[in-house]
Parts: structure tokens; C-alpha cells; sequence
């Protein structure tokens, strides 16, 4: 059995959930009854992503290093 092939909607819906932790300082139980999970379901996604070592940096252009970008920047606007 293959595990849940993550989709567009998904990678969207994760950025809001960090964008709300990391920007709005909002709590795992707020974050949940936004979108509707349990307040486990949450700390465990963002246990799997707080736990992924960032790589170093490459980037020759500052806007696209880590905090060059604005808040909700997939979305398109600010």
C-alpha cells in the first residue's frame, strides 16, 4: 500500500498551517479547528517538517534565502 501522494491543495493548505504558527502565532488547537483536523493532527505535520534539517543556502539572489520572501508569498500577494 502506497502512502497519500500529496497534491497542490495539500502543499497550500501546509504553508497557511506555518504561515499561522510561524507568523500569526497561533496555537496548534486554533490552527486545527481552522481547517478542520484534530489539534494531534497538526503537531504531527508540523513535527515531520520542524524535523527535516534545512540544507545550506545556494542561493545567490537574498530574496529567494530563507525569510527573503513575504508572508504568503504563494499566494501571490502579501
Amino acid at each position: 500500500m502506497k502512502g497519500h501522494q500529496a497534491t497542490r491543495a495539500d502543499d497550500l493548505r501546509l504553508l497557511e498551517m506555518l504561515h499561522l504558527r510561524d507568523v500569526e502565532q497561533w496555537t496548534a488547537g486554533q490552527i486545527a479547528e481552522r481547517f478542520g483536523m484534530t489539534r494531534s493532527a497538526v503537531l504531527g505535520q508540523m513535527f515531520r517538517i520542524d524535523k527535516v534539517k534545512p540544507l545550506d543556502c545556494l542561493c545567490r539572489r537574498k530574496a529567494n534565502r530563507d525569510g527573503g520572501m513575504k508572508p504568503r508569498w504563494w499566494r501571490g500577494k502579501a
